[in-house]
């Protein structure tokens, strides 16, 4: 695996919020059935990365405009990989990124899709990876939910997520968007059946009440799809942290401490001084994730109490930057889901989570692509 790149690593091992291994989830299902119509984007491995605007990099907020994400840089993109040898993937391959320069003419060259009229059918394929395109993360609850929100029937195998986990998160977000819904409606057209429809609306943006609910606000209804899925991945996202807080926590004090030194030091002492920079470098950036989190939850906590307390404006302001939020958030937790599951697979045998020097710098590598926003784009692995 020391052969392996990096990048290639966080694809085959990163977690299902960053990748979407479709090799292993089709292999079950009957060709006529999978996601694809062209057979090669099935023996694929579809994958987020982040790619976030230069003037981050000034100090400037990544929050502070919407427009990044109208045909300009995203904090996160989507690419393809293509493995040489789908039963080795990690063997190598080619990655085709879906907005890069020339991704049409590879789309076209790899798997013969075309953009344009349809074709034999496969248009629909362009469709669907548009759809997976704007979506900040992998995870299987939001592809669902935005399948399902336009109409698009997929096999549900390729979701990796139970019926039970589904519904509970469905539960999960009603009960945090029923609150701003009552208070909307009160003293108007509050009365059970409206609130209903009103969170009804949640799940099918298409619904009139949709477009009154924001429109409430001073926003236009074209903007009610944009908005409430949006609102309903930020609460997702919110949950999902939860999972992931404490083990990120973990690992950040782990960093911080004299406990993840390597066991043999000693023997590498050439190497020390560039390992703990490096050390301190991947710590400054997991703690300026967790940093980007907490300012997003917090304004919406603030917008949330200001709304419910009489005061709509905070609310409203949130919710027309609720998209760049959105993207920003996906950015984050992906990153973290990440960094802890290749914490997880890294300290599977080794509870003490004392790791030998060139398992700390393996680590310390991972961690680094996982959290880097600015990764470098290559073609082939």
């Amino acid at each position: 695996m020391d052969s392996v790149s990096p990048i290639l690593e966080q694809i085959l091992y990163g977690g299902s919020s960053v990748s979407m291994n479709l090799i292993a989830i089709t292999r079950e299902i009957p060709e006529e059935q999978r996601m694809f119509k062209a057979q090669g984007l099935n023996n694929c491995i579809l994958f987020k990365y982040p790619n976030f605007d230069d003037r981050d990099d000034d100090g400037g907020d990544p929050m502070a405009e919407d427009e990044e994400l109208e045909g300009g840089s995203r904090p996160v993109e989507t690419g393809i990989y293509v493995p040489h040898n789908a039963k080795s993937p990690e063997s190598g391959g080619v990655a085709v990124y879906l907005r890069g320069r020339n991704s049409e003419a590879l789309l076209e060259e790899q798997f013969g899709i075309k953009h344009g009229p349809q074709e034999n059918g496969i248009i629909g394929d362009m469709k669907m990876l548009s759809m997976i395109d704007d979506v900040p993360s992998l995870d299987a609850f939001l592809l669902k939910t935005c399948f399902e929100g336009e109409k698009v029937n997929v096999d549900p195998r390729h979701w990796l997520i139970s019926n039970e986990e589904d519904h509970q998160l469905r539960r999960l977000i009603r009960a945090r968007i029923e609150p701003i819904v009552r208070k909307a409606l009160s003293g108007s057209q509050g009365n059970a059946q409206s609130i209903e429809r009103f969170l009804e609306a949640i799940w099918n943006p298409n619904l009139e009440e949709a477009g009154l609910f924001v429109s409430a606000f001073g926003i236009e209804r074209a903007e009610a799809d944009t908005i409430f899925s949006a609102w309903k991945g930020t609460t997702f996202y919110e949950y999902q942290l939860r999972r992931i807080a404490p083990r990120a926590r973990v690992i950040l004090t782990w960093l911080k401490s004299r406990e993840c030194i390597p066991v043999d030091i000693r023997m590498h002492k050439p190497y020390e001084t560039q390992l703990l920079m490096h050390i301190e470098k991947v710590g400054k950036l997991l703690e300026t994730t967790l940093m980007d989190i907490r300012t997003i939850l917090s304004d919406y906590e603030t917008a949330f109490s200001s709304f419910m307390n009489g005061q709509p404006e905070p609310f409203r302001d949130y919710l027309r930057s609720i998209r760049s939020r959105y993207w920003l958030l996906g950015y984050c937790v992906s990153a973290l889901t990440s960094v802890a599951h290749l914490d997880a697979r890294c300290m599977k045998n080794t509870p003490s989570r004392k790791l030998y020097f060139e398992g700390m710098q393996k680590l310390l590598r991972q961690f680094d692509v996982a959290l880097d926003r600015r990764r470098e784009q290559k073609g082939a692995f």
